[in-house]
């Protein structure tokens, strides 16, 4: 079935249960960003393969809406499905919610599947098409089901495992009592925890259930004298039910919808996080509840002592596999055909070879020449280009060890370069070490940072529509809030221990992109009268592309910490390195 024949499938069946349109967003019941297969319902409507997104329809037309990271791939996929591309952000382009006020008629029934909205956003939606006079309808049974051919994947089975103390720093037992002493400050009796990350973190648990992110679907909810874990129990083995303890009750995940009704409230929703379908439950039992923001992302996001020490140890091993492999890169090109996918594949072989780790951290972006200024594009067989010796080559790609979760990105000179390969390059590098060196009051947030990082590109009259940082899991998903350095107005304020990403970048359409990506810690920089200030220090131990720099625009402050950074690079990785790989990062680290 092709993507307008689910689409007409769709319509039809909005016009027999007399709905007048049907919205689809990209999470699942956890208000996860990356998914299992089973939830990829609007991949499946659009087509479209992106992380972030949503596609609506109403019964003769239909729309996918996605932000300024997915632009080229969106219209790439959707050509020729009569799904219109709205780009989020840009000036005249409607959210969806004002899309089907402007077509619709007033008393418009709209269907939505409150299981894949979080509480805050179903409220502001519901407030909204009240207001134009359109009906939301929660629909129990999610209607693109009942369209999904026999292709629907299934929930994956594999097994959980501990995250072991040696690595979390801290145990369930304790993270439960810190949770309990929350509950009893704001006058919760219980605590429903939906968010996949959350969990795992906080049961010092993983699985494989979500690509790339090393979680398991599960609910858990915690009272004063119960921690229950909802989730599918053919996945723990006797071992790992030891660890947990009789402390921890274990049930069924299909068992949490029916016990939600069944808790003593206030009951604890994070709004952000918990979906509409749980809320509802309660509401329909005159449950109180209590709509707050959880503390365990905070919790989460600042790293203790062994979590910190396992990210650090995480990037010496990436950064030597990483070396090993730009050897091989460097002096196979021109001598062998490489393509995006088998170069990808390449570097993925030399993470394997680490025994810690265990697979990606997300899917690799290897992107050559005009692939390069698709943010997130993923080769595929037929979009395959083989590199050659010339042009701009862009690859970010992570990895997952048992300690610590990597991501990286560098751009590769191919042969010759042009100066405005150089230019673009080194601004964007220019951003990157801005950013890197700056010192910052605490109580600062990442939206007052990424003005910033920006300002080497604004003088250049260059601009890139994504964050410029985002927080990193410790052996977790690499993409982690509460915090962000980006243009949304989010104004958590970064904290010592917390891990994010530096990444700038310059994408022209149809010619090439460029991002420079570390991984950094926030540390205490001073004390003063004044107060105390914060600074980063770089994670991520790799070279830069030398062959991309115009020193001639670098600041002799730039150029300082460009070579300080590279003699680093050098001291730390070159012990675990032989005598041909020595050699090679010296001279990819000499001093410009």
């Amino acid at each position: 079935m092709t993507v307008q024949q689910r689409v007409k499938k769709l319509q039809d069946l909005l016009q027999s249960k007399k709905l007048s349109a049907y919205v689809v967003p990209s999470s699942d019941p956890h208000q996860s960003e990356y998914v299992a297969g089973k939830w990829g319902r609007r991949e499946y409507m659009s087509g479209f393969s992106g992380s972030a997104g949503l596609f609506a329809t109403n019964l003769k037309t239909a729309g996918l809406w996605t932000d300024g990271r997915y632009f080229e791939q969106a219209e790439e996929e959707l050509a020729g499905s009569s799904i219109t591309l709205f780009r989020q952000g840009q000036s005249g382009v409607p959210e969806w919610q004002d899309w089907m006020i402007q077509t619709l008629e007033k008393g418009s029934r709209v269907g939505i599947n409150p299981e894949l909205f979080s509480t805050q956003s179903y409220s502001k939606i519901a407030a909204q098409f009240a207001k134009a006079g359109f009906e939301l309808v929660p629909q129990k049974e999610d209607l693109v089901d009942s369209i999904w051919d026999k292709s629907r994947p299934e929930l994956p089975s594999e097994k959980l495992y501990a995250h072991p103390i040696k690595h979390a720093g801290e145990s369930h037992g304790d993270k439960l009592k810190r949770l309990r002493e929350s509950m009893k400050v704001v006058g919760a009796k219980s605590i429903v925890i939906s968010a996949l990350d959350e969990i795992a973190w906080l049961f010092n648990l993983r699985g494989r259930d979500v690509p790339c992110n090393p979680v398991f679907y599960a609910y858990a909810v915690v009272t004063a004298d119960k921690a229950i874990l909802y989730t599918e129990m053919s996945k723990l083995d006797d071992e790992l039910k030891k660890i947990l303890g009789t402390a921890i009750t274990l049930e069924g995940y299909e068992k949490f919808s029916a016990s939600v009704e069944k808790l003593e409230g206030p009951v604890w929703l994070d709004p952000l996080t918990s979906s509409a379908a749980v809320e509802a439950s309660l509401k329909d039992k005159n449950i109180a509840i209590l709509n707050q923001d959880s503390p365990i992302p905070a919790w989460k996001a600042v790293k203790n002592k062994a979590e910190m020490d396992g990210m650090i140890a995480a990037h010496i091993r990436d950064g030597v596999a990483y070396v090993r492999f730009l050897q091989w890169f460097k002096s196979t090109l021109g001598k062998e055909t490489l393509t995006e996918m088998s170069v990808a594949d390449k570097l993925e072989s030399f993470r394997k070879q680490l025994p810690e780790y265990f697979g990606p951290s997300f899917s690799t972006i290897a992107g050559y020449g005009p692939h390069g200024a698709l943010p997130h594009y993923r080769a595929t067989e037929s979009s395959n280009s083989e590199l050659k010796t010339e042009g701009v080559f862009l690859v970010d790609s992570g990895g997952q060890y048992v300690d610590g979760t990597t991501d990286i990105t560098r751009n590769f000179a191919l042969g010759k370069v042009e100066p405005r390969h150089k230019h673009v390059y080194t601004t964007v590098l220019k951003a990157h070490l801005l950013l890197g060196r700056t010192v910052f009051p605490q109580g600062t947030n990442g939206y007052q940072l990424d003005a910033i990082a920006r300002q080497p590109l604004w003088m250049e009259s260059l601009e890139f529509n994504h964050g410029t940082g985002h927080g990193v899991g410790a052996a977790l998903c690499v993409h982690e809030g509460p915090f962000s350095v980006s243009k949304r107005m989010n104004m958590t304020p970064l904290n010592v221990g917390n891990i994010l990403s530096n990444e700038p970048g310059c994408y022209l359409p149809g010619d090439f992109g460029v991002r420079v990506e570390n991984l950094v810690q926030v540390v205490q920089k001073a004390v003063t009268p004044s107060g105390t200030f914060l600074a980063f220090e770089d994670l991520t131990l790799c070279p830069h592309e030398r062959e991309l720099v115009d020193v001639t625009l670098l600041s002799e402050v730039d150029r300082r910490q460009f070579n300080d950074y590279h003699a680093r690079v050098y001291k730390v990785l070159s012990p675990f390195l032989n005598e041909s790989e020595k050699t090679f990062l010296a001279e990819r680290t000499q001093a410009i």
